[in-house]
Formats: C-alpha cells, structure tokens, sequence
C-alpha cells in the first residue's frame, strides 16, 4: 500500500525574487565575473561548491552545473546550454550573500532533480555475524515424582545435545518412567527425537536430519517422520521483514522530520532533505487500524495525513518464498516406542509465494506408496482494509480411489471487532499420506466461526460456532459464549457458556474473578457448573519474579461435588526451578508430589546448573571476581559464583542480546574495560561473554618536559598497554595528570609538536588506598 503527501512547507508560488547587489559590488552590465560559490538548495545544512557567472545583477550557471546541484530544468532548456540565468527560472527564490560567497536557491519541489529518499522503519539488514559458539554439551531435565496410596510414580523427560562440534547440533530426547508399589514395579525409557541440525542464516536455510515435523500449510496436515528435511527459515534472520510494507509517499520542500503514528502511537521519526521520500514499514498490527503521518519543516510548520491500512501477517512481500521439502518414512506410536518407522517412503513438499503485496500463492504436494497428492491455495488481502481471505483445493489418488479437499477462510480484525470464518470439506475418498499410511479417519466437515467485540468500558465479548462431523459418526455441534473485563484495581472477571447443540445435556458454565493483593500475590475465585456438578474453588498463589527468581506458593480448596485441597511451595533461581505439594481429594485421596526442572552443561571447561533453557545462553565471565550483578537488557539476571563466572538463560537466537554487569558494585580498585557488550547466539548454543577486570589505582602525576617546564594544558596524553589504547586524555594545568585506575604495566604516550615521548605508569601498590602524587620527566 501507498500513500501521497503534498508538499510541506512550500512557500507560495512567486517569481524568481531579483537579485540585489550593494554598491561597489555590482558588476557593471558588460563585465563577467567568474564566482565559486556555497551552495545551499532549500536551507540544507550541507553546501556544493559551484561555478556561476556576474553579469551586472544577474546571475547564470550552465546547465550541467544546474543539474550536479539537483535542480531539474524546464523542458524548453536544452540540457547542453551554457549559461542560464537563474532569475528566469520559474518559481525559484535567489539569496545571495557575496561577503560569505554563499547562495541560497529556494526551490519548488516539482524542480528538485533527485533520487526519492528511501526510509526504513525498525531494524533492517541481512543475517548479523554470529557470536563465537565454544563446544559444550547440555542436559535438560524434567523430573517429576508421586505417591498416592502407597504407590510411587517417578517419571522424567530429558534432552541431550551438542554442539560448538563442528557444523550444525546434535540432539536426542527421551521419557522414562519408574512405578514401584503394592503390585510391584515397572519401568521403562522410551526415544522421542533424535536429531541433527544445520542452519545456514546467509541463505536462510535449515537443513535436519533424524526425527522431525513435515512441513504443512494451513490447510495441509504434518506428519512425524525420520528422514530429511530442509526448508526456508526466516528466524535465521529475525531483524527482516517477511510482510507486505506499508509504503508512504510524500515530498517536502525544506528539511524536515517525519513522524509515523499507528493508532496513535509513534513507530517512526526520520528526518529527510528537501524532495520526495518514501517511508517503508511494518504494520505494527494484525488487521485493521489508522495511519498519521506528520511531517514537519525546520520553520515548525506541520503537514497531516490520516488513512487506513491493514496488516495481515498471512501475506508475504512480493517476490519473497517460503519453502520445505522432507523425505523420509512416517514414524509410528510416537512417544509408545522409540524406533517403530513405516517401512514404506515419504515425500512431502510445501511452497508459498508472494505474488504481490495484496496475493500469496501456495501450494502443497505428497506422495508415497499407492498415494498422489497435490494442493493449490491463495491468501488475499482485499482491498485496504477488508480482510483477509483464503482458499485452497487438495485432490488425492490412492489407489483407484480419488477423492477431494475444498476449504475457504475469511479473517477481519479491528480495534473493537473481529471476525474469523473457516470451512472444510472432504470427500469420503479423500486421503492425506499420515491417514493413508496410519488407515485413520479424517473429518469430512469442519466448519468454525469465531466472533469478537467490545472495549475496555464494556468489556470483551465473543462468540463462537462449530460443526465438525467424521465418518460413521454423528455430527457435533458446539455453541460458546464468553466475556471478560478487567477491573479496577487490576482485578479481572470473566464468565463462558458452552453447550453441545446435539445433546444438550452436556452444557457448561464457567465463572472467574481475580483480585490482585500485591506486585506478587493473588486471590482468585471460580465457579463452574457442568452437567454432573457444580465446583466452587478459591485460591491465592505468590509468585516468583522471573528475572531474580525467589520462593512462590499456591493454597487451592474447592466445594462442591468433587471437594479437594492443595498447597504447594515452589523456587526458582538461576539454577533451576522446583516445587513441592500436597493434594487432597474426596474421591482419589492424599497425593504428594515434587517436581524439578533445570540444565546441566558442560561449557567453557566447566559444570554449570542453569535454568531449562530450548533456546540459546550465555556463559559471563569476570576474571574470577565473584558476586559481580550481570544483567541481561537491563533485567538483574544474578550474581557471578565463586570462580567468577554465570550462565544465563535464555538469550534470543540470532539476535542482540545486550548483557553487562553493574561497575558501582565492583572494587575501588577495579578496572573495566567495557560494563557491556552485545552478543548474537545461534539458535541452542552457548555463546562466551567475557568482562575483563584488571586490578588498578588511579594514579596522580604531575609531568615536565626536559627543561623542567611543566606541560602545557590541553596536551594529548594516551594509556596503552601491549600496544592497545585504553584511554586518551589531555594534561591539565601545571603538568597535572590524574586517572582513576591505571592497570599494571601500562604506560603513557604524549604527544607534542617537538615529538613524543614515553612514560611508564607506575604499578599499583594494593596495600595503599591511593597513590602518592609524583613527578615525571617527559623525554623524547
């Protein structure tokens, strides 16, 4: 989408203002003189140094000088013409300043002869250098124990994986489970997924290998294989925009600022020179909204456009593709057995493409043993703001047997109103190569309709229907209703109704209201009424921050036909999280359980305890100075051990990740070279961030050159040590030369107009709280 705005700032349409020179200046009518001129266009701050000619009070320029200055001329003046006098050119104003040889044109937009100023909103640009990965292998854990009745249920899920060892991850996962009773025990340890995984940010492409997902559109269905698979992945380069950008014209006359607000809030300031532009963004919304842009010239005058506009994330821009492409064989009794695979082959392809901003086409393909699929869709924006709507058809072949896929979608959402329609139908021989292979039964319709309204006074509100019906089986109707507003006092309350159309013995209710207590503490009550009882329940729970970590609570009682009450307590801190409880119901009984989550890895040479983590971390060092605050963007994540060092997680994959520790809790005598750095994982890795503290003490000189003079204030002093600058500074009056802290060996390089000299810094003496003042010879 594209928007046009006039010109701002534009002073109204006059004739070239005749140039006035004083007396003696003037040149006579017959004299020519060549000037070298500043040249301002439209008040830019930056001038162009040109050629123009005097004649009397006129002055002219060729047309090639016209030109390199940006100034489009009139279609009646040849492009190869020697001079033109500038005070016949329509529309432009003439300020001449011949004490500073400075000349000032004013000029009408439609005359300014440059390229269209292209602006970005957010963050653009390929793939970022990615931080280094040391080698380190990590453990993730998920235990969880029981007893009730005397029976002991111990069940865990863990993940094993590798890297920083040459290209691409390794990774492997699996359940176990431990029952000891009455009836004796049992145990077992069954695989989930094992696998390996290259990603490639440049081209934006992931390449895997072992157990995994195929890849699927809306309207297809995935299917857990073992094989290959190897796709488009936008999330190697998080900062790229994959949707249609809202495009806005305009063109200013004077420097000016450009403000971008998107429901009235500001996304954008971007300053632009005089002459068109175009602003590129994002829709920072899913659906419907309203656009301003302002513009605003150095004069304080201002310009406004309002219009509307639709984001819809389902489109992708013009040209761009997403893709994947698996082979492999379907895995069966996932999560049952750990190495049951069909023995017949899988192929499944999957393709969407941006024809333009407004279409995106899409289409699907399976093939394996006895079965040929193939599917088409599209996903269309209409209009500017009427929704999004989508459609695709699927055919299959199995056998003998052909059967078919229809299904249409249409999405609208605004501030105060949103709609959701979906439908799809199938005929009885239709199959999909998960059903072929696994002979399961797929829906033969299934429609849904969802529908939102409201606002923060009234409160939200929706509506929901849905109809699903599979073969030999009766149809289901389903028919919900819900509200919910928030309160004062950050309270909230919410109610739903659901009721099965088809047995109407089966209808729900459901009542909620929460207060908070504090930052931390909350009581909340609930009723719910289903069609064999009703439960009242209260509850209050404490929870952790979940950037510091802490102790949390839980205290539930419930009344009705089912009665129960629960407590638990639970922590969390850098190194994992744990909760322990107690569980009492009048028709099972009491329960205690403990539950505990967390990593194990091995990385930077050592054993760390952090928290479970699917993503990437960060191991901060400090040179072995312990209790050192690190905080990661700006949140306390924890305090470095012992031996100096701590993990943190999760970071963001492929992203910045600004990490830095507080240097008003270090030592006196300490030294940081940086409090801060930014690091770019790979997605589940680990990544070093080391914060050099160097032991110092601020040293306090006072310098002479050879003769005994003291230096002159203002001369340039640099510290470096092992040939690395570390701070430059400047001498102070009477040879004066004071730094905080002063590593060790280091030394000091001035530089003078008769040469340099060196001198070396004294060492720092820890057993003295400061350093004597001393005096210093500086020669060459």
């Amino acid at each position: 989408m594209s928007v046009a705005l006039a010109a701002t700032g534009a002073a109204p349409p006059t004739a070239a203002r005749p140039l006035t020179l004083p007396e003696p200046f003037a040149a006579t009518a017959s004299q020519i003189q060549k000037l070298y001129l500043d040249v301002h266009i439209n008040r830019e701050q930056g001038g162009t140094l040109a050629r123009f000619n005097l004649q009397g009070q006129s002055l002219s320029a060729s047309a090639k000088t016209l030109q390199e200055l940006g100034v489009r001329l009139p279609g009646e003046i040849a492009d190869d013409a020697p001079s033109i006098t500038l005070s016949q050119l329509p529309g432009i104003r003439i300020d001449y300043d011949r004490g500073n040889q400075r000349l000032d044109l004013q000029v009408p937009v439609q005359m300014l002869d440059r390229p269209t100023t292209r602006l970005h909103v957010g963050e653009v640009g390929d793939a970022l250098a990615v931080s280094d990965s040391s080698p380190g292998l990590l453990l993730n854990y998920d235990l969880y124990a029981q007893q009730l009745h005397g029976d002991r249920d111990i069940s865990g899920y863990s993940e094993l994986r590798l890297f920083g060892l040459g290209a691409g991850i390794w990774s492997t996962s699996q359940s176990s489970r431990l029952i000891t009773g009455r009836a004796g025990h049992n145990t077992g340890n069954t695989r989930l997924d094992s696998r390996w995984q290259l990603d490639l940010p440049g081209p934006m492409l992931s390449l895997s290998v072992g157990d995994q997902l195929t890849g699927a559109l809306d309207w297809s269905r995935s299917a857990r294989i073992g094989g290959l698979h190897l796709s488009r992945n936008f999330n190697l380069q998080p900062y790229r925009a994959t949707t249609p950008l809202a495009s806005f014209a305009g063109e200013a006359v004077l420097p000016s600022t450009v403000d971008l607000y998107i429901n009235g809030m500001r996304q954008a300031s971007q300053r632009v020179a005089p002459g068109r532009f175009q602003l590129d963004s994002t829709p920072a919304l899913n659906g419907a909204g309203q656009a301003q842009l302002l513009v605003t010239d150095i004069n304080g005058h201002s310009r406004s456009l309002e219009f509307a506009l639709y984001g819809a994330p389902e489109l992708l821009q013009t040209g761009l593709s997403d893709w994947s492409l698996d082979i492999g064989v379907l895995r069966r009794d996932y999560g049952l057995r750990s190495f049951a695979y069909d023995h017949q082959p899988l192929a499944s392809a999957s393709l969407r493409h941006g024809l333009n901003d407004h279409l995106t086409l899409e289409t699907h393909a399976e093939a394996t043993a006895n079965l040929q699929l193939a599917g088409v869709g599209a996903v269309a924006l209409l209009g500017r703001r009427s929704g999004v709507l989508n459609a695709s058809y699927s055919g299959s072949q199995a056998a003998s047997r052909g059967g078919g896929q229809y299904a249409l979608g249409y999405q609208w959402n605004a501030a105060g109103f949103s709609i959701s329609a979906n439908s799809q139908r199938r005929s009885r021989q239709f199959v999909d190569a998960p059903a072929h292979l696994t002979r399961t039964l797929l829906a033969r319709r299934s429609d849904q309709l969802f529908v939102g309204f409201g606002n923060a006074r009234s409160g939200q509100f929706n509506l929901n229907y849905i109809i699903q019906a599979y073969p030999g089986s009766p149809r289901t109707r389903l028919f919900g209703a819900g509200w919910s507003r928030s309160l004062r006092g950050q309270a909230w309350i919410s109610a739903q109704f659901n009721r099965d159309l088809d047995n109407p013995g089966m209808d729900s209710a459901y009542l909620y209201f929460s207060i908070p207590l504090d930052r931390r503490t909350q009581l909340s009550a609930s009723l719910r009424h289903g069609s064999d009882s009703d439960v009242t329940a209260v509850e209050a729970n404490h929870s952790q921050p979940l950037d510091s970590g802490g102790w949390g609570w839980r205290l539930q009682s419930s009344a009705g036909a089912q009665r129960s009450q629960s407590a638990e307590i639970n922590h969390l801190d850098e190194h994992g999280r744990w909760r322990f409880g107690l569980d009492h119901d009048n028709t099972v009984g009491s329960l205690a359980y403990l539950q505990g989550s967390g990593s194990l890895a091995w990385f930077g040479g050592g054993l760390h305890l952090l928290r479970s983590t699917d993503d990437a971390f960060a191991l901060v060092t400090t040179n072995g100075m312990p209790g050192v605050p690190v905080r990661l963007e700006n949140r306390f994540v924890g305090t470095t051990d012992a031996h100096g060092e701590l993990l943190v997680a999760p970071l963001r994959a492929w992203q910045r990740n600004l990490l830095s520790i507080d240097p008003l809790q270090l030592p006196a005598d300490m030294q940081v070279e940086a409090v801060q750095q930014q690091v770019v994982p790979a997605a589940r890795s680990g990544v070093r961030a080391a914060f050099e503290l160097q032991p110092g003490q601020a040293v306090d000189l006072r310098i002479q050159d050879a003769d005994g003079r003291w230096l002159p204030a203002g001369t340039e002093a640099i510290v470096e040590r092992d040939g690395r600058v570390l701070a430059v500074t400047v001498i102070g009056h009477e040879g004066q030369f004071y730094l905080g802290t002063v590593p060790s060996g280091a030394q000091l390089r001035i530089r003078r107009a008769g040469g340099e000299c060196v001198i070396a810094l004294p060492d720092a003496d820890t057993t003295q709280p400061s350093a004597p003042s001393e005096t210093l010879q500086c020669k060459p």
